[in-house]
Parts: C-alpha cells; structure tokens; sequence
C-alpha cells in the first residue's frame, strides 16, 4: 500500500480512494520464500472486523508485473472484493492460497515497517495503524535483504532513497 514501493515495482500508480470492507481481517501468515510472514486478509463474516486500506488504479500491464512481484499463482490468489457504498465497483486483493499459509509466521521488521509506513502514508485509522503495530514480528537473518526492500523507500522521510545502509525506525 506504500505509494513509493507500488510505484517502484510497476511505474506510474494512482491511489484512487482509502477503504475500509467489514468482514476481514489482516494477518501475516502468509508463508513466504524467505521463510517469513506476509500479509493476507482473511474473511471472518463478522462486521465487527475490519480492514483498511488503499484503491489504486493500474493498467492490464501493471497489474501483470505487480503479479510477478507479489506471487500470484505461487501462494497468492486473486481475490474481487465489493467495495463499499460503490455496489458496481470490485477492487482486486491478493489473499494467500491456504496451503500457503501458516499461523506460527511472523514478517520480518523491515517488511512490517513498510507496512505501517503505508497506512501511515494514506492517512489509515490511528486505531489500525495501532493494531498492526502490535502484530509481532521478527529479525531477518540476511540483513542485506531489509537494505535492498529499503532502498526503494525509506521509511523514516517518505522518500525514495538510493543509501544502502538499513533505515532505522520506531516500533
């Protein structure tokens, strides 16, 4: 959801609107190829859950890059969600395939990071950002891999950076 991160993997992208859909939950326990935790929405069917997050609009051709970027067809799905209070319209969400995921995961720091700083960015519920904030998460092993995430962001200004040392920021 970070606008810098979207951007960097697919060229122009434009967020469109934030959105909250009743029903759903984020978790990271996704399981990933580095061994960690990656996003996923669940769907509970209880209004009382909530996810928030960002409409962007891209092209056919994006959206085929962003699919290799993200895993589609090799732990995530496609999944069309109705909007709310916009009946006709659909946004398209990228939900783990079950045999990917796993509750024992937690993400690695520097992707739960960017993570917040997403819904930081877009201006997410105070209440949420809190939320994500207390799912744990872990060290990654290979350092070199939060030096190369953050070299298209860095988290601490909001701007894109080329510096490869490792940001460092609040948890």
């Amino acid at each position: 959801m970070l606008t810098e991160r979207l951007r960097a993997r697919v060229g122009g992208a434009a967020a469109l609107s934030k959105v909250c859909v009743c029903g759903y939950r984020v978790r990271f326990h996704k399981r990933s190829d580095d061994g960690s935790g990656k996003c996923n929405i669940i769907e509970t069917g209880s209004h009382e859950d909530r996810v928030y997050g960002v409409v962007f609009e891209i092209s056919k051709e994006q959206l085929e890059k962003l699919d290799l970027t993200e895993g589609y067809g090799k732990g995530y799905a496609h999944k069309y969600i109705p909007l709310p209070n916009r009946p006709a319209e659909n946004a398209l969400a990228y939900v783990a395939e079950p045999k990917y995921i796993d509750d024992e995961l937690s993400p690695y720091r520097w992707y739960h990071g960017l993570v917040i700083a997403g819904a930081e960015q877009h201006g997410l519920p105070v209440n949420y950002i809190e939320e994500l904030r207390k799912q744990g998460w872990k060290e990654d092993p290979k350092p070199n891999r939060s030096v190369y995430n953050h070299r298209t962001h860095d988290i601490r200004t909001g701007k894109m950076e080329t510096a490869l040392s490792t940001p460092k920021f609040p948890m």
